[in-house]
């Protein structure tokens, strides 16, 4: 699956994972266990999360 997600690099997939799930977060960087992913609000304020792809269950892309 970290293949998936550094094809995905750039681009800002729905991931939902055991806990919670991300919408309009950025992927920035993955590896074989862990997904970076970025956010900047209103502010320009850029908040980054770390997230484990074992915890992650479900990704959707919407393409246009």
């Amino acid at each position: 699956m970290s293949r998936f997600f550094k094809e995905m690099i750039g681009k800002k997939p729905i991931i939902i994972g055991e806990v919670f799930g991300t919408d309009c977060w950025e992927v920035v960087d993955a590896d074989d266990d862990w997904v970076k992913l970025s956010k900047t609000n209103k502010k320009g304020q850029t908040r980054i999360k770390l997230m484990r792809i074992d915890d992650i269950k479900s990704v959707e892309l919407k393409e246009d």
